[in-house]
């Protein structure tokens, strides 16, 4: 999905062409050389990140190779799920299943989430974000 055609923001670029962020070091030989988000070299011993903690990437749906092949009918397609993920680091369970729709509705409306870095609020505040989409839409 994401070999071409694909928008990346706010990550380490490397001298291969490629794109880098915590977590690939095992991904990338030690001699590719690594530009950080702000332009600066980044070796592993770098005290600041390579990439932004907020970066994103972006690709067009028809590029995901196991998307449903009427995914752009006018009528639309049958829905199984809806899985809405916030960040939790304690307390709740990982992952939970709802009775039926209306009760994944409240579950939904009525979730919390630790702010991230995309959200307006910095730390590890615990605070209503619906459908966990707070920091994307305007409340």
């Amino acid at each position: 999905t994401i070999f071409k055609d694909t928008i990346f923001t706010n990550v380490a670029a490397t001298n291969d062409g490629g794109v880098f962020w915590e977590g690939l070091e095992k991904e990338i030989s030690d001699d590719v050389e690594i530009t950080d988000w702000r332009g600066n070299k980044w070796t592993r011993d770098s005290k600041t990140p390579a990439a932004h903690p907020n970066s994103r990437f972006c690709s067009p749906a028809t590029q995901c190779p196991i998307i449903d092949p009427a995914w752009e009918d006018p009528t639309g397609v049958p829905i199984d799920a809806i899985i809405f993920g916030g960040r939790r680091p304690e307390g709740v369970p990982l992952i939970y299943q709802a009775r039926n729709w209306q009760h994944g509705v409240f579950i939904g409306a009525s979730m919390k989430s630790e702010a991230t870095a995309a959200a307006e609020h910095k730390g590890k505040a615990i605070m209503h974000d619906p459908f966990a989409m707070r920091p994307f839409f305007g409340y």
